[in-house]
């Protein structure tokens, strides 16, 4: 467990052995876990809810809500940041940016990155997709709402979409397609709102977005 310590124990203390491309990669369970998602997904859509609950049943939920709890959320801004120990930026003495993200903007991103996130370049689901999915199983097999992540499902917790502003808005960031990346939300809360540089992170906008076009974050509906 890494929540009060000085180091995640998945990061490491070797800073050079440490990602450049994310806070923290994903481990390798996770993309068969999402592959029985998309399962249990394309079950519930045709009406099939038995087919569907025993997909989901399948899927490791206590593991992904473990890592993003003791992990994903904690391995940036609490242990990159900290154990970098970097000189902070200076403050932003200019007007803030509205941090609120459209739904037209926030699509925008979402196709322009093909549902990938772009630090990690794991697949991400439209949050539309997840309410839709919750609704049709109900609550008692899904739920992706709520103020904790214990009220959270495994899959919601590290692969539902969001967008990063990539110079945090507090540094003088805008929100605009510029300045935001798809990102999922271990990446998304782990970096918080430090900088590139305070992460040890390359910029994510210096890398071409992954090339899947086929994978549209089940949304449309499958």
């Amino acid at each position: 467990m890494c929540q009060g310590k000085t180091n995640c124990s998945l990061l490491g203390e070797d800073v050079k052995k440490w990602s450049k491309e994310c806070p923290l990669p994903k481990p390798d369970f996770f993309e068969e876990a999402l592959e029985t998602f998309i399962e249990a997904f394309s079950s519930a859509v045709r009406g099939d809810l038995q087919s569907a609950i025993s997909h989901l049943e399948r899927i490791p939920e206590g593991k992904l809500k473990e890592w993003y709890v003791e992990h994903g959320q904690m391995s940036g801004w609490h242990h990159r940041v900290k154990i970098l120990n970097r000189p902070k930026p200076p403050e932003y003495v200019g007007e803030l940016d509205n941090p609120f993200i459209s739904s037209k903007l926030l699509l925008s991103v979402f196709t322009r990155d093909n549902y990938h996130c772009r630090y990690c370049e794991s697949r991400v689901i439209n949050p539309k997709a997840l309410a839709k999915f919750s609704k049709i199983v109900g609550a008692d097999f899904f739920i992706d709402s709520g103020n904790s992540n214990l009220k959270r499902h495994g899959i919601a917790l590290n692969f539902r979409a969001t967008a990063d502003h990539v110079v945090p808005i507090k540094r003088g960031g805008r929100t605009d397609i510029d300045n935001l990346v798809t990102s999922c939300w271990g990446c998304n809360i782990g970096k918080l709102n430090a900088t590139l540089e305070q992460m040890g992170l390359d910029d994510p906008r210096s890398r071409t977005p992954m090339n899947k076009k086929d994978w549209t974050g089940l949304w449309p509906i499958i």
